[in-house]
């Protein structure tokens, strides 16, 4: 996509709402797993990303969302989530969190939490034959029947190319034949995956002296399946580097980024800038907003207003290129 390239916001969230109503292929699906993993302090993102799932699943589909957490999740909590809606299944697994104390800790905005994915395939291996795992600072905004339905082959993981996937895929000497993925969202085929193996081989790679793991458990996950990962449609992982201008060297071409902006299957709020951080300048916050004001961790009205002024001003006054326009 060009710097020049842009399209009204109004038509996206149109696009999300013909996606969301857009039922056909529902009937063709009886179950999904999904599973997200999280602590405490990322609660209220948790839900909101879990609802948005629960309203992409329909009625006659039984939605199975298995919670990885540490133990700082009491059952006042726990009740909150289940709370939501009663079209969905909630399963706790609890672990634990001090395997992690070893792991690299060198982003500050990412807490040690992010490590709890890689035991998906250890935890959930006899549960289910697959997994969608979707990172807590995601909205769905497709019916999550068309990602659970494609096709991965004998693939142990699929993902979408990363926002500065060339730049990440050079960093670890990647062969050319790979792509660095994203690991905000991600589908697990569990019956291609040897959990003990699987275990060993996280070890193996954070062991490795040739390379420096930098980005957490994606560059683990990355190393790991180097070759081995399907590529996912962008559009089940829509960036905010899509929306927003990109100073990275992108694994995808202009055209794979313009399908997705337009058509966003999944919203993954990167970069440090969240939603529910003031300093948030992506065009598709109020998303989030919208699903989070449905869940206990609503705003109250106060905190609506101080919100809507501060938009309101960086809207007017922001000297930041845009690829999204207004509405007028």
């Amino acid at each position: 996509m060009t710097e020049q390239s842009s399209i009204k916001k109004s038509q996206i969230i149109e696009n999300i709402s013909r996606q969301l109503s857009d039922t056909e292929n529902d009937e063709k699906i009886t179950e999904i797993d999904i599973c997200l993993t999280f602590d405490r302090k990322f609660l209220p993102h948790a839900a909101v990303t879990l609802l948005s799932a629960i309203r992409a699943v329909g009625s006659t589909c039984k939605l199975n969302a298995h919670i990885l957490h540490v133990d700082d999740l009491d059952n006042h909590a726990r009740m909150s989530l289940e709370g939501l809606s009663q079209n969905a299944n909630i399963f706790w697994h609890q672990i634990d969190g001090e395997q992690f104390d070893s792991l690299p800790d060198n982003r500050e905005h990412i807490s040690r939490a992010t490590y709890i994915r890689l035991l998906i395939p250890e935890v959930l291996h006899k549960l289910a034959d697959r997994v969608i795992y979707l990172d807590c600072d995601t909205v769905v905004t497709d019916r999550l029947s068309r990602l659970w339905t494609t096709e991965i082959g004998n693939s142990p993981i699929a993902a979408a190319p990363d926002e500065g996937g060339v730049t990440q895929a050079e960093r670890l000497n990647f062969s050319k034949t790979a792509f660095y993925f994203n690991a905000g969202v991600l589908i697990f085929n569990l019956n291609a995956i040897d959990p003990k193996k699987f275990a060993d081989k996280i070890t193996e790679t954070v062991s490795r002296t040739d390379v420096d793991i930098e980005l957490q458990d994606q560059d683990i996950l990355n190393l790991m399946f180097e070759g081995k990962a399907t590529k996912l449609d962008l559009r089940w992982n829509a960036n905010t580097r899509l929306y927003t201008p990109n100073n990275l060297d992108p694994a995808y071409s202009p055209e794979e980024a313009e399908i997705a902006l337009t058509f966003p299957g999944i919203l993954h709020f990167t970069d440090r800038r969240k939603p529910w951080n003031s300093n948030c300048n992506h065009p598709l916050r109020e998303l989030y907003w919208d699903l989070r004001n449905q869940t206990p961790w609503r705003e109250t009205l106060g905190e609506r207003i101080q919100r809507k002024t501060i938009d309101l001003i960086r809207s007017r006054f922001s000297k930041s290129r845009r690829m999204v326009t207004a509405n007028n």
